[in-house]
């Protein structure tokens, strides 16, 4: 997809010659802030009033609890996109459609909580602390995704302030679970139990094949 975004970028700038702007005028930068964490981009016309290109960056690590198999888990989301887009805009106004490519750092840091009673519960069985040890869950997704959405951002080459917004949705795909109990290499029975348990996990995590985006904030002209 990014090969292709870039041939045609590269068709469409080659069409723009007449009066063409300056590369100045071509380029904003932006600050925003949502679903994909803090960030910033560049933007670059193309053709003036009808195609953009643009480059963004956006991280951001926050605290999720979770529960699956009866294991409850305390850990942390981390954010982390780089996007490539081509922005579309049909009414050559503020308003576009927008395609792209992700590269996908999102994942999950988890770790596993004993109950108060001091076990955890592992594929309807029951184990002692002591038994599994330190019981943790790392979970990521394939590194490139498809981008698809609409957003407000300027197409023309005036100079100024102007407000920037995306809606739209990443396709992540099937995310991996890996559990990881220290405790399962001296216990078979204890190893198969994590091995289901990582299956109920990716289970629950499966609504986050596609991952929301939205975005607002300001971008300036030069």
């Amino acid at each position: 997809m990014a090969t292709a975004l870039l041939t045609l970028s590269a068709t469409a700038m080659a069409a723009d010659t007449t009066n063409p702007p300056t590369l100045a005028d071509r380029l904003d930068l932006g600050l925003n802030v949502g679903s994909l964490g803090l960030g910033g981009q560049v933007s670059w016309l193309l053709v003036p009033g009808k195609l953009s290109l643009r480059v963004g960056a956006h991280a951001y690590n926050y605290n999720h609890d979770t529960s699956a198999d009866g294991i409850d888990y305390t850990g942390k989301l981390k954010l982390k996109n780089e996007m490539l887009t081509l922005d579309w805009h049909p009414f050559e106004g503020r308003f576009h459609l927008s395609a792209g490519v992700v590269a996908n750092g999102n994942k999950f840091d988890l770790n596993a909580k004993p109950s108060a009673g001091g076990t955890y519960t592992i594929n309807g069985k029951t184990y002692t602390a002591a038994q599994v040890g330190t019981l943790s869950a790392k979970v990521d997704f394939p590194s490139t995704a498809p981008y698809l959405g609409i957003g407000w951002g300027d197409s023309t080459t005036s100079a100024g302030l102007h407000f920037i917004g995306d809606i739209g949705v990443i396709s992540q795909g099937t995310p991996r679970a890996k559990i990881t109990a220290t405790g399962a290499a001296a216990d078979p029975s204890l190893a198969t139990d994590v091995q289901q348990a990582e299956a109920q996990l990716r289970n629950k995590l499966a609504d986050f094949k596609l991952y929301p985006v939205l975005q607002l904030g300001l971008a300036y002209r030069f």
